[in-house]
């Protein structure tokens, strides 16, 4: 048998590892911010292609315009282009707040459990 004495450095580096291998538990809070990430993220992404589209299309009319000398065309562009760009945060907001209704029930459930919970461990203490 080996006399070998761990030092804490050790015992720490072994916890980490022992932690990879041990059949990982979601709690509620994880899944509360899941959930919150699921109803935000789509309208996000949706939002940050439509802003971006709307502004190259609008950077596109004004160097027709400072460039090319195409004055109309330039600025109907680039006003379309702005349009767009002006329409995302709309956007956004119609699908996040869809999002909010379809998974309000569940997200309300979480954190009443969430909110249960830390009262429970005041309380306790």
């Amino acid at each position: 048998m080996s006399n070998y004495q761990a030092t804490e450095r050790d015992q720490r580096r072994t916890e980490g590892i022992r932690r990879q291998y041990l059949a990982r538990e979601e709690n509620k809070m994880e899944q509360l911010q899941k959930l919150d990430s699921k109803v935000k993220s789509p309208g996000k992404i949706i939002a940050s292609i439509i802003g971006v589209v709307g502004a190259l299309v609008m950077g596109y009319g004004m160097s027709l315009v400072m460039v090319s000398g195409v004055m109309t065309t330039g600025i109907a562009i680039g006003v379309a282009g702005m349009v767009v760009a002006l329409v995302a945060y709309p956007i956004y907001a119609l699908i996040t707040n869809s999002r909010k209704k379809k998974y309000a029930a569940e997200i309300m459930r979480l954190s009443d459990d969430v909110i249960r919970k830390k009262e429970e461990a005041q309380n306790g203490q």
